[in-house]
């Protein structure tokens, strides 16, 4: 049987959906589910204790936080062995790299961790950017990486 073109790219299309479909269900985004796999559930920018996106080059500190949960009855209420964040531009050119220190990270129960890495806001200078994270779990064995890129602004005075 002759297939015309829009018929095989219908097909490829089914194809894509179906796999991203099934890869959705592998739990990452599912804490609750009994894999022993390491998860980031959220992130974002704050200024002091208020939420926020846009920050001027004079704000002092920009505060990544995010919140890791890890299953692994090993790693209950230890903190990761490594949280790291890993800066763009927009166009998705690296820019740099920061690590957290040892009191960068908060026990929040024993599955669950609050992560934060504060960074000078005049590093950036003025631009939009995007940040991921980096985490090692406790038993060094498993990294995961938070699976969107987050966005924040950074504004002259």
């Amino acid at each position: 049987m002759k297939h015309t073109w829009w018929m095989t790219q219908a097909g490829c299309g089914i194809v894509v959906v179906v796999a991203v479909a099934m890869l959705a269900g592998v739990a990452w985004a599912d804490p609750v589910g009994t894999a022993d796999v390491p998860q980031i559930l959220d992130a974002e920018t704050f200024a002091g204790t208020s939420s926020q996106r846009t920050f001027r080059t004079t704000d002092g500190n920009i505060n990544f936080n995010a919140t890791y949960y890890d299953n692994n009855a090993a790693c209950s209420g230890e903190a990761p062995t490594f949280t790291q964040i890993f800066v763009f531009n927009l166009e998705g050119l690296f820019i740099n790299q920061f690590t957290a220190g040892a009191t960068g990270i908060a026990s929040q129960g024993p599955k669950y961790q609050l992560l934060n890495i504060g960074i000078d806001a005049s590093i950036f200078g003025a631009g939009s950017f995007k940040f991921t994270f980096l985490v090692r779990d406790c038993t060094d064995t498993k990294s995961v990486i938070l699976p969107e890129l987050v966005t924040f602004r950074v504004v002259a005075p």
